[in-house]
């Protein structure tokens, strides 16, 4: 009888323990799903944060092209890349980039928000960053992170 007593509490919490591993909390403090390999992909076609959302940073800074190729690995600012370069790999986290065209785009930071004209390759490793593009979609996406947000400005 005290077996019984001591394995059905044991049982219960547990059963509560898978329940809740497979949820997460959203803001309203309802449960959600949790996040899996398949939810980064259709996360591309999820919309990316309102303008209104977005917090701009202080500092600005400007990149530059040299010899076809620029890294951008400022953290906290608002980076400018004026015109096209070949590739551009941005490293800096939680900031806001501003690109023309380019023909490779590699993002390794987190929180970061891009935008571009065009880019024909694009791959994430990091997590959490919006690459909006205003030309066409690119034609190669690889994206190895988790809730980035791949897509058209403006949807």
């Amino acid at each position: 009888m005290r077996t019984t007593r001591i394995l059905a509490p044991a049982l219960a919490a547990a059963a509560l323990v898978a329940v809740l591993a497979g949820c997460t909390a959203t803001d309203g403090g309802q449960s959600a799903p949790s996040a899996t390999a398949s939810a980064s992909a259709s996360a591309t076609k999820s919309k990316a944060m309102a303008d209104a959302d977005v917090r701009v940073p202080d500092e600005k800074a400007e990149g530059k092209c040299i010899d076809g190729a620029a890294i951008i690995d400022q953290s906290g600012a608002e980076v400018t890349l004026d015109g096209s370069c070949g590739k551009v790999t941005v490293s800096g986290n939680d900031s806001i980039v501003h690109l023309g065209d380019v023909d490779e785009l590699i993002v390794e930071s987190a929180i970061t928000r891009i935008t571009l004209g065009t880019a024909k390759k694009v791959t994430i490793s990091g997590n959490a960053n919006d690459v909006l593009y205003s030309g066409t979609a690119p034609s190669k996406v690889d994206d190895r992170g988790a809730q980035n947000v791949i897509q058209k400005q403006g949807n």
